[in-house]
């Protein structure tokens, strides 16, 4: 076992061993992990946190259900764009790791390099597309009046962020790929901050509503991405960038691609997905649809950690199956589930009693209470479902089985979930509670899949580093 927190590098600096130290070597994995998992659970909690923020001030404008079930809609169609983002994030973090965890550090650099390039293009092309979709896609959900006016304008104003947060996004899974979750969370907190003070002069000061909203969150992520820049490209750091070694090289584009393509399609089709089931929501009145986005609001607080120990995850499971350690990176996924299970189950604990005070804080509207109530009831209740969920997506992604993230995650929505809201909707008489029924239990029958699928997880190097990457890095 190496030993000592620094250590001098080939071809370059020092490396910040401590974090190194962390995934490959300290015997302690759940010290490891927390150590790792809490800076990200920070940013993670700051996000969500924003969320709530957002909520809050547009809750108390005069059209508040208007403008939360407009916003609340919007999101899935940012989230299908940002579906490339996360899939050659989820790449990034794959191949970067395995290949620092093999000591190949010059390959690491160039497939960081195209990772930068992708994303700075894809966040130009999808800034125009999504600007100019906002408005059909919106007409689609079947929005009208207010509610269709809110979204328009949300989603036009959030379409120009698209280039930044596609640049955080190349900034993180670098950074994440070497063990470094504190400065992206640095720079995350930093946006949310600016976001937070300029939701309240937009929206409470000025009264510019969810645009107001939408504008705030667009200017943070503005501020942070020159920054992420600077660091992407600054010699003090151990795997650092260079202007002039910057190329789009085809044979790496395919391997990442070929790593991205499921998660990004995986992201694009849950994104669909949960349109479609916000057109089915907003079926049932404006105060379910608002209730929907405040319930998922609160909830994401519970969701933080587990995404936080999901991230780490990959990072831990990529560098230990590059460095030909299957062993701990199956131990990894042990420790990092026990973990995210007991924080779901006690979260909800302490949130259940509590969900209709919290409700009345983001909405003065008593139809929406009432949905929100009931809603945050089943969707607490599955929470330590969704940390066993998130468990398996972080192995699949760490080892490059991106495929079977896709799988999981599409049949979760498109075969259990969407299906089950039909068949309560059509032949019930539960009403919106069919909803909140069937994402219960796609969520538990899921995880039989998840449990098949892990089985299945070849933990030794990926194909894509072992046996391709030294001719691709030759012919770059």
């Amino acid at each position: 076992m190496r030993s000592g927190l620094a250590q001098k590098e080939k071809g370059g600096g020092i490396m910040k061993q401590d974090r190194r130290a962390l995934l490959l070597y300290e015997p302690n994995l759940y010290k490891a992990f927390l150590t790792l998992a809490l800076p990200v659970f920070g940013a993670n909690f700051m996000k969500a946190f924003n969320e709530l923020v957002d909520t809050f001030f547009i809750g108390q404008t005069a059209n508040s259900v208007a403008a939360q079930a407009g916003v609340s809609i919007s999101w899935p169609l940012i989230n299908i764009f940002a579906a490339f983002q996360v899939g050659f994030g989820v790449a990034g973090v794959a191949v970067v790791s395995q290949l620092l965890g093999a000591e190949r550090r010059e390959e690491a650099r160039e497939n960081a390099g195209v990772v930068l390039i992708v994303a700075i293009l894809f966040g130009v092309v999808l800034n125009l597309l999504l600007y100019l979709a906002a408005p059909w896609v919106m007409a689609f959900t079947g929005a009208t009046g207010d509610v269709f006016a809110c979204s328009v304008s949300y989603l036009q104003v959030r379409s120009f962020e698209l280039v930044f947060t596609f640049v955080f996004a190349a900034f993180q899974a670098v950074r994440q790929a070497q063990g470094d979750t504190v400065t992206p969370v640095v720079l995350s907190v930093s946006a949310v901050v600016i976001n937070i003070v300029l939701t309240g002069i937009f929206v409470q000061g000025l009264g510019m509503g969810a645009f107001g909203a939408g504008l705030a969150t667009v200017l943070g992520n503005v501020a942070v991405a020159p920054v992420c820049l600077f660091l992407l490209f600054s010699k003090r750091q151990a795997l650092h960038l260079e202007w002039g070694r910057m190329a789009l090289s085809w044979p790496i584009l395919f391997r990442l691609t070929r790593i991205a393509a499921p998660a990004a399609f995986s992201q694009a089709l849950s994104s669909l997905g949960f349109l479609v089931l916000q057109t089915v929501i907003l079926s049932y009145g404006e105060a379910v649809t608002a209730a929907f986005s405040i319930g998922n609001k609160i909830s994401n607080i519970l969701l933080m950690p587990v995404l936080a120990l999901g991230s780490v995850l990959a990072a831990y499971v990529g560098q230990n199956i590059g460095a030909g350690n299957g062993a701990r990176a199956r131990q990894a996924y042990r420790v990092s589930r026990n973990i995210g299970f007991v924080i779901a189950v006690v979260g909800s604990l302490i949130l259940l009693p509590f969900r209709e005070e919290l409700v009345a804080l983001l909405s003065n509207d008593g139809a929406t209470q009432t949905a929100a109530v009931e809603y945050m009831f089943w969707v607490l209740i599955t929470q330590p479902l969704m940390s066993l969920f998130q468990n398996y997506l972080g192995v699949f992604n760490g080892s490059g089985k991106t495929i079977y993230a896709f799988w999981m995650s599409t049949a979760r929505l498109w075969l259990v979930r969407l299906p089950l809201i039909m068949l309560f909707k059509y032949f019930t008489t539960v009403g919106s509670t069919g909803v909140w029924y069937a994402m219960v239990l796609s969520n538990f029958i899921i995880l039989f899949l998840g449990a098949f699928l892990y089985r299945r997880v070849d933990f030794t190097p990926c194909r894509a580093v072992e046996e391709e990457g030294q001719a691709m890095f030759e012919n770059v």
